[in-house]
């Protein structure tokens, strides 16, 4: 079939997060559709925070290609079935909601990307316009009758030149002062890649899976290249690698090349706790530009850093903050709670930690472990029947979606929403001030105005949780699992069963519930995936 113009469209959450307010587009789609344009078809991609798509383009397209996480997940399925009844024409979707659960996908579309898809997606839409054979490009899944099939698996490139190409980007343009007063956005951050995957395998992280090539540095010279080419739509930019520092040598080049060339960037950066360790990366660091770094800590209960395999202690997190502080950097903290080692306990030690070690900002999140992971046997690492699942909406990271061990689930969602009110409290923002921790003061500011625009979902939300929960917890808040069993066997409406359906498509039989009181899984089994 002809094919000649290609849309690409991606949606938000249906709920506001705390990148809502901000511009700053994914990296894959603008990369994808930069791939397909250089292959010749007329390309134009739609994020939806930017500018939503244009019904006369869509309408004029021969293929539509859609990316989602699992938030964005219903909005994009509701396009997709309003373009296939209205238009008929090939659809495609992406990203880490297809990759782990393509049968959902494949309700909507005709094709799953599956991981990387920067060279999938041109093969694909190259076989389908010249009336190929679908079955022979590697690393997607498709609809054959009644069988869902998926493809030999496709390594992830090893050559990461390519310059996404933002023009492509409807709407995307530096912006004045009165747009971004008038768009009630907070700030613009310009994407940025030097490196793909991550060395680590932290038990609660998808990154492997999605980046199963392993990690992979990107050459310098096409970085530079690439940020030569941005700094048309401003100075701040986020460095998206997982992990910025892992490989200290190429690093240390980087950055000395960025301060060579005088660019006049601010930089932000994620980077595990071992960069405090080395004085000369700090030091270039901050001569490149880097003034923020954000740090995965996740738990400051010694038992949860086992359980997630973080490898590293909690002596070494407050190490690196004090050592980063030294040196100038607003410090950004992650954490995710709810592990079986969590109790309400923990959420109140860790925002005194926050508090007393003076974090520029903070995330909360509550684990989301419901991905079938493959290096697990396609087991998930809280077991499908303690999940919660309302809808994909609620899959956002500000929602709780399972029964905790230690505390009811209305308590981790409300210890959330009380630590977000601490972390943002006047109280904080005037310390900071005190200190003459401006940039701090302005994070605390900043992050406190979206919070409440977010906490109205998550607080409602208790209600729901509360009438749940109810009878499974003894009287010291312990989740009662053989009864939790015994409630999915009867009625399973509210537990979420899509790893179920997406190991089918891969020959292993669907989990079985347990008998009451046998579990064949715990939630976060240390050494996960390790040899």
């Amino acid at each position: 079939m002809p094919i000649e113009k290609i849309t690409c469209v991606q949606f938000d959450g249906e709920f506001p997060d705390f990148c809502y307010r901000l511009i700053m587009p994914d990296y894959g789609m603008p990369l994808i559709g930069t791939m397909l344009a250089h292959a010749g078809y007329d390309v134009r991609i739609y994020l939806e925070h930017i500018q939503p798509a244009e019904p006369a383009r869509i309408a004029d397209s021969d293929l539509l290609c859609l990316s989602t996480l699992n938030a964005g997940a219903d909005k994009t399925f509701r396009f997709a079935r309003d373009v296939r009844q209205r238009l008929g024409i090939p659809i495609v979707i992406g990203g880490t909601q297809a990759t782990y659960f393509p049968e959902a996908c494949l309700e909507h579309c005709d094709y799953v990307v599956l991981g990387e898809g920067d060279e999938t997606i041109v093969e694909l839409v190259d076989t389908l316009a010249r009336g190929g054979d679908v079955a022979q490009v590697a690393g997607i899944a498709y609809r054959d009758g009644d069988r869902i099939r998926r493809t030999r698996p496709r390594p992830g490139p090893t050559k990461l030149d390519i310059i996404p190409n933002f023009d492509l980007i409807a709407g995307y343009r530096r912006l004045t002062w009165l747009d971004l007063l008038v768009q009630r956005r907070k700030t613009r951050l310009v994407p940025m890649q030097s490196s793909r995957g991550c060395p680590y395998h932290c038990t609660f992280c998808i990154v492997n899976t999605m980046f199963a090539s392993g990690y992979r540095k990107r050459d310098i010279d096409a970085v530079v290249r690439d940020l030569k080419d941005k700094r048309r739509y401003g100075r701040h930019v986020m460095f998206v690698d997982n992990e910025f520092a892992a490989q200290r040598t190429y690093t240390k080049r980087l950055l000395r090349r960025l301060i060579d060339e005088r660019l006049d960037f601010d930089f932000g950066v994620f980077a595990r706790v071992e960069i405090a360790k080395d004085d000369e990366l700090l030091d270039l660091m901050r001569r490149a530009g880097i003034s923020y770094v954000y740090q995965g800590y996740e738990s400051v209960q010694p038992e949860t850093l086992m359980a997630y395999d973080k490898r590293q202690t909690l002596e070494q997190m407050v190490f690196a903050i004090e050592k980063l502080q030294r040196y100038g950097f607003d410090i950004l903290g992650s954490f995710v709670l709810g592990a079986d080692t969590d109790t309400l306990e923990t959420i109140r030690r860790t925002v005194a930690f926050i508090i007393e070690r003076n974090l520029a900002s903070a995330y909360l999140w509550p684990i989301w472990g419901h991905f079938p992971e493959e290096r697990a046997g396609y087991q998930t690492i809280i077991p499908w029947w303690r999940s919660i699942f309302r809808g994909w909406a609620y899959c956002d990271g500000h929602h709780v979606t399972h029964f905790p061990r230690l505390m009811r689930p209305s308590q981790l969602q409300r210890g959330l929403i009380d630590a977000y009110r601490a972390m943002y409290a006047p109280a904080r923002i005037v310390a900071a001030l005190r200190r003459g921790r401006w940039k701090d003061a302005r994070w605390k500011i900043g992050n406190g105005w979206v919070w409440r625009d977010i906490e109205p979902g998550p607080r409602a939300y208790v209600a729901f949780l509360e009438e749940l929960e109810d009878g499974l917890y003894d009287a010291e808040d312990r989740l009662r699992e053989d009864v939790l069993i015994e409630r999915v066997r009867r009625d399973p409406r509210w537990a979420f069963q899509a790893g179920n359906r997406a190991v089918e498509t891969v020959g292993v039989s669907p989990l079985e519930l347990p008998l009451a009181g046998k579990r064949n899984i715990t939630c976060l089994p240390p050494n996960l995936g390790r040899a």
